[in-house]
């Protein structure tokens, strides 16, 4: 059709619906039907105004209305001929912002509900990105001829306010679709509201004819479910409701009669296309002034480092916080900013970072003794993860650890996770014994995603591993393969910038019996005995075994946890343990266990030096130096 013709014919339809043509006609003569009396609290003086407004000016009101409406429809016809000689572009949506006059005489007063509610009208200038199938699934919804109800159910933050403010702004026009068409959309604010008061509300909203109620976070008023449950299928009554996706299933599906009545519209978020459409608009209402890369760097960090909130959330929020800058933002301020707001490391890698990634290994052997395989792993997968080379389909990198209890295992990750996170929470740990009977698969999975959604960049340790249930090692499936890890809610929490470590006593007694023993061979003897599934091993990018300590590494370790003891001694107590070959000697001579490791030390070194250390003290020494023998 010709763009001007095609601007005329929607000019003419906004002209004749700008005044409510259609609906003052319709209740030019019976706006009582919908309008009963002047108020719960009215007197006679009252009813007797309320009659002359409603009944007599109400008549001449609407009358005068449908006149001028059809006056101006009518010179917006003669303009036919300007639209057909000139390619003059007007769009609906740009019709249905400028609204419409006088649907609000052709329905009753809602006094009660006036006083605990709001009309939710949008700004024009905020735009819908990706909730086309939302907003055709709530149209569907309000056009039922009963249980005109809908319940929009996503997460706080993906836009279910939004759509609501946009179904406000449509619902002011005569253009937009019959069922929220001259209706008000009313939020009800339910904290505080008596009961009575609320049964009113209800009665007013249900017997005015034009309201379409909405009650934010239904979830947390089950007590009023079946006061509601009568008005669900008012014939002129319609009820959006909202909640997220753990309270519809822990809340609202414990009430089926309740949920039964409403249309649930998922309401999920924007794709990385559509979050970027909106930051750019957000930008421009803010008046922002951010080059294009730098909003393509705000949304794709959101989504990689922000787990435990969604988007477009989570986007804004960071573009709020770039807003404070007052300048031109780039690339580098968006980096900054979420490498502050998150603690973890963006961009170029500094100085002083290149000099902890180079000498992580050193620094690692350092503290750990005769695990070199491993030392050298870890480190390169950190290096992998850093640098942005690693396969962000999985987690930058996920490790078994086998070996006999004591050997270091754990000792390795927390040595790990100190030199290069540079902060001891950073290893998140879970004792697999506690989660051996399938039935603890809701609660590991819920404790695994909030961890990780707190802190995407971390190491998790996942002690014991085959003390787990197999239905958990199947569900650790998906996230070494997927990186990955989806909640019975349908919410996913990523593991892409999570390096994992799990380690297992199984098949210690073979390592004790065999230290050489080939890799291959363990493996193939846990598969046989059933301890893991051979597809679950596969997903690991190594597994590593953890040799028995030998007597020279005893001794090492012994000189380590001498060492740090004796600085804590010093710094605690001013007192200077004097550490002499014969004491390392004494202490890992005391402490050699190749079936326990470096434990036994641990309990050497409190049984020769600590022992003797509480005895100087309560002797009444308070410094100098110690010499034990």
């Amino acid at each position: 059709m010709h763009p001007g013709v095609q601007s005329w014919k929607n000019l003419v339809i906004y002209a004749y619906s700008a005044f409510s043509i259609p609906l003052l006609l319709k209740t030019l003569f019976s706006p009582w039907k919908n309008d009963r009396d002047a108020g719960p609290n009215a007197g006679i003086l009252e009813k007797v105004v309320f009659f002359i407004f409603s009944r007599i000016l109400g008549f001449i009101a609407r009358t005068v209305l449908i006149i001028i409406g059809l006056i101006f429809t009518f010179l917006i016809i003669l303009t036919f001929p300007i639209f057909f000689l000139l390619p003059i572009k007007i769009n609906v949506e740009t019709l249905q912002n400028m609204g419409s006059f006088g649907s609000s005489l052709s329905y009753g007063e809602t006094y009660t509900l006036n006083a605990h509610s709001r009309n939710i009208i949008g700004s024009s200038v905020q735009k819908i990105y990706g909730k086309e199938k939302a907003l055709r699934m709530i149209e569907r919804g309000l056009s039922k001829g009963t249980n005109r109800n809908v319940l929009l159910v996503g997460e706080t933050g993906v836009g279910k306010s939004t759509l609501i403010s946009h179904l406000g702004r449509l619902s002011q026009s005569g253009l937009s679709f019959p069922s929220i068409r001259y209706h008000r959309i009313v939020e009800l604010f339910m904290e505080g509201i008596s009961l009575e008061d609320f049964d009113r509300c209800l009665q007013e909203a249900a017997s005015s004819g034009n309201v379409i109620l909405v009650i934010e976070n239904i979830h947390g008023y089950e007590s009023a479910y079946e006061r509601l449950i009568p008005y669900l299928h008012a014939p002129h009554l319609g009820i959006i409701a909202t909640t997220d996706l753990s309270n519809y299933d822990q809340v609202l599906k414990n009430h089926p009669e309740f949920l039964s009545k409403f249309e649930k519209v998922d309401v999920t978020e924007p794709n990385e296309e559509e979050t970027v459409a909106i930051i750019t608009n957000n930008a421009r209402l803010l008046n922002i002034k951010i080059e294009p890369e730098a909003i393509l760097e705000i949304v794709r960090l959101a989504d990689r480092l922000i787990a435990n909130q969604p988007e477009p959330s989570k986007s804004i929020l960071i573009l709020e916080e770039l807003q404070t800058l007052g300048k031109k933002i780039t690339i580098e301020d968006v980096r900054q900013v979420v490498s502050d707001k998150t603690n973890i490391p963006i961009g170029e890698i500094g100085a002083d970072e290149k000099k902890v990634l180079l000498g992580l290994e050193d620094t690692m052997r350092k503290k750990i003794v005769g695990q070199d395989e491993a030392v050298k792993d870890v480190s390169l997968a950190l290096r992998r993860l850093r640098t942005g080379i690693a396969d962000h389909s999985k987690p930058a990198g996920s490790f078994l650890f086998l070996g006999p209890t004591g050997v270091g295992k754990t000792y390795t990750a927390k040595i790990l996770a100190e030199s290069y996170f540079g902060r001891k929470n950073a290893m998140i740990r879970f004792d697999m014994s506690e989660f051996s009977n399938s039935g603890t698969i809701e609660s590991f999975t819920d404790r695994l995603a909030s961890a990780i959604e707190e802190a995407p960049l971390s190491l998790i340790f996942f002690d014991e591993l085959e003390k787990a249930s197999t239905t958990i090692h199947n569900l650790l499936l998906q996230v070494l393969d997927e990186g990955r890890l989806t909640r019975s809610s349908g919410r996913t929490a990523s593991f892409k910038d999570a390096i994992i470590i799990a380690t297992s006593n199984a098949g210690s007694s073979d390592i004790i019996a065999n230290p050489q023993i080939d890799k291959k061979e363990l493996i193939n003897k846990l598969i046989e005995n059933s301890i893991f599934a051979p597809e679950f091993l596969n997903r690991f990018n190594d597994i590593i075994l953890f040799k028995p300590l030998d007597q020279s590494e005893a001794r090492k370790i012994a000189s380590l946890l001498l060492s740090d003891f004796a600085e804590r001694l010093f710094e605690d107590k001013k007192i200077k343990l004097v550490i002499t070959e014969a004491l390392i000697d004494k202490v890992s001579s005391a402490g050699f266990d190749p079936e326990f490791g470096a434990r036994p030390i641990k309990r050497a070194l409190e049984e020769v030096v600590e022992n003797k250390v509480a005895e100087y003290i309560l002797a009444g020494n308070t410094e100098g130096s110690l010499t034990i023998v």
